[in-house]
């Protein structure tokens, strides 16, 4: 059986690390799997509880790198601290004329400085594959890694789309449970109030057509960034700025905050809308796709892999207010299709982005790869 060792020792949780724990909780159907966590932080927590066959860690002294067939690595920051532990591995192993472990990087945020030199060179040069979620993204790595580019991979983020469309509640109900009226226009967003997220951006180019279209609603959902004053700050801004707006507009302002199971809630929106600047590929992207919601990303990070424009939904420029602002504008004079748009982008993630059949093909990729 292929042995596996994940290793995120993130000292916070949101969708990346999510999204290791779901990876590693279906490979642990199939293969040997453990997670070297960062004790007491809530991802332990959440391997702990998981009910899944994964022996969880919370150091490297408890183990020897050597006796796993593949080691994934969920950020540059575990390969800075980890490489020598690994360097040693594989020597050990090739001076006993053992397998040696491969070493897969799997790269959840944007990178958009180069490593090309030989501080980084040197950790690089045992890594045996590096993942990332989108073509973009890919293009970046390329330039900026001192890796091969041949060993550059996409490997798409998924979602079990049966599941996800099994849990998802009506219109009626969800805004029923959000307090939104029935009849109103909901645009908005799922996401940290980040500025990387484009938190200001979505709120200044809503709110500045709220006065032309009467029925134009802002739902926000999402606490601002974990232990970032920055985006605390936001957060503040952005509250001060809604008590500063007309009456009529305010009341059609819904910033709700952390909301617990928010995506069975996605089909509360007329329009979904991704300000970030750049990010690998996000996963809200696809839940509002499978809800059948059109979508308006920015183009850039991983957006364009799957919102199209006029198929899926339309793209923007980041940290443009203006340019946010028209596509808005453009999206909501073309209603009309909304509902092909929806149709496609619920085919589009179907097709290409199931969670179960990704999983399958990342384990065979990987019994290729040992």
């Amino acid at each position: 059986m292929l042995s596996i060792l994940h290793i995120y020792q993130s000292p916070s949780f949101s969708g990346a690390e999510g999204y290791a724990l779901e990876f590693a909780i279906n490979q642990a159907k199939t293969f040997d799997v453990s997670f070297l966590v960062k004790p007491l932080a809530p991802l332990e927590e959440k391997v702990r509880s998981s009910n899944a066959k994964i022996k969880t860690i919370t150091t490297l002294k408890s183990v020897d790198i050597a006796d796993f067939d593949i080691v994934i690595l969920h950020s540059t920051q575990e390969l800075k601290h980890h490489w020598p532990k690994i360097a040693f591995a594989k020597l050990k192993s090739k001076l006993a004329g053992k397998r040696l472990t491969k070493v897969v990087l799997y790269t959840h945020i944007w990178i958009s400085h180069s490593k090309r030199d030989l501080l980084h060179a040197i950790p690089y040069a045992f890594v045996d594959r590096v993942w990332t979620a989108s073509m973009q993204a890919r293009q970046s790595l390329e330039r900026f890694l001192p890796v091969r580019r041949e060993l550059i991979e996409v490997v798409r983020y998924g979602r079990d789309t049966i599941k996800f469309q099994n849990e998802l509640l009506s219109q009626t109900e969800a805004r029923k449970i959000l307090n939104l009226p029935h009849e109103a226009l909901v645009v908005g967003t799922i996401a940290r109030v980040d500025r990387g997220k484009g938190s200001h951006e979505l709120f200044e180019a809503v709110t500045a057509l709220m006065q032309t279209w009467p029925n134009l609603h802002l739902l926000m959902i999402g606490p601002p960034t974990n232990g970032d004053a920055r985006a605390t700050e936001l957060d503040r801004q952005i509250d001060q700025s809604i008590e500063n707006l007309s009456a009529s507009i305010r009341e059609r302002i819904h910033k709700m905050g952390r909301v617990e199971n928010a995506t069975t809630l996605m089909s509360a929106f007329d329009l979904f809308i991704l300000a970030t600047y750049k990010e690998n590929f996000a996963l809200t992207l696809l839940e509002a796709l499978l809800a059948q919601v059109p979508c308006i990303a920015t183009n850039s990070g991983g957006s364009p892999d799957v919102v199209h424009p006029l198929a899926t939904g339309w793209l923007c420029l980041p940290e443009s207010v203006e340019s946010l602002r028209e596509t808005l504008l453009l999206a909501l004079q073309q209603k009309e299709r909304w509902k092909e748009f929806g149709l496609a982008g619920r085919n589009l993630v179907e097709k290409n982005y199931d969670f179960t059949q990704i999983m399958k093909n990342i384990d065979n990729d990987l019994l290729r790869l040992r």
